[in-house]
């Protein structure tokens, strides 16, 4: 099982700290077909297989250049054909919730975020929470106003949502304009990284967003509190994590992918009782 380093566990109970959800978590949901939503290289190579002539695509995938060829596939493509593949997806396929989505909206984070299009967290979230959850994409200029005084639980989808298809950002084209036209958007999640604790979980350390993100910050800034991400035990050499950890100032807990990745929801579940148990110990010593 997970050991939750004490200062994790202390940033969470004190709501400073943002959970990043990546592909991994919506990975452990299923539909009425037994279906789990497809990973970006997943999607794909789905929209690959309708393409003519599209072997200089595969080659991207193949090298992880994700951007650019979803920039060559949904210009082939069409937009608008592009699109209802994303909604079919990420949308209409009626994915359920898994125990690790209760677990992490158990954590109480003020701030949960995620680059995911599909709306498995946020549809769980907003039943549970009696739809009092505020959920706001990187479009939203209104974003600081919830930021305040930690009552407000907010969800920031980063790279838009299947529910409004025409801003996710998915392409290389997508991320240049949303860097240009919501820079507030991206100054806010810098002012959160250098005044939160990120976990994140589900997520790869090859997502552009993050690695842009947190080396900006970590050679403009220097030095500051070290983040986390979770990650199955040999996923990624130790020489990369090392690089990535010095680059971007991220921890990285690792843990066994096996009986589809359990270690990590069970030892979400220690997590969620050592938080509550610190802050217990908070409140009665009035340490708040």
């Amino acid at each position: 099982m997970i050991e939750w380093e004490p200062e994790l566990i202390q940033a969470i109970a004190r709501r400073r700290c943002v959970i990043v959800l990546g592909a991994g978590v919506s990975r452990n949901s299923v539909n009425q077909a037994g279906k789990r939503p497809d990973t970006w290289e997943q999607f794909l190579r789905m929209c690959v297989t309708e393409l003519d002539e599209a072997d200089h695509i595969n080659g991207l995938i193949a090298t992880k250049d994700y951007l650019t060829a979803c920039e060559l596939i949904k210009d082939k493509m069409t937009s608008d054909k592009f699109i209802n593949k994303v909604q079919q997806e990420y949308q209409r396929s009626g994915y359920r919730h898994a125990k690790i989505h209760e677990h992490i909206y158990k954590l109480d984070s003020s701030i949960v975020a995620s680059p995911n299009f599909d709306n498995i967290y946020d549809t769980y979230a907003l039943t549970t929470s009696g739809s009092s959850v505020v959920i706001k994409d990187h479009t939203s200029n209104d974003i600081a106003n919830y930021l305040h005084g930690g009552e407000t639980r907010l969800i920031l989808k980063t790279h838009g949502s299947a529910n409004n298809p025409q801003e996710i950002i998915f392409t290389r084209n997508d991320y240049a304009q949303a860097r240009t036209k919501y820079v507030l958007f991206y100054e806010i999640l810098k002012s959160l990284a250098l005044t939160h604790t990120f976990l994140f979980i589900g997520c790869g350390t090859d997502d552009p967003d993050i690695r842009m993100l947190f080396e900006d910050i970590q050679f403009a800034h220097g030095r500051m509190p070290f983040h986390y991400m979770t990650l199955p035990r040999g996923e990624v050499h130790s020489d990369v994590l090392r690089v990535a950890s010095k680059s971007m100032r991220v921890k990285f807990i690792e843990y066994s992918a096996d009986n589809g990745h359990e270690e990590l929801t069970l030892s979400l579940s220690d997590l969620i009782t050592e938080v509550n148990d610190y802050r217990e110990e908070k409140s009665k010593d009035l340490q708040w």
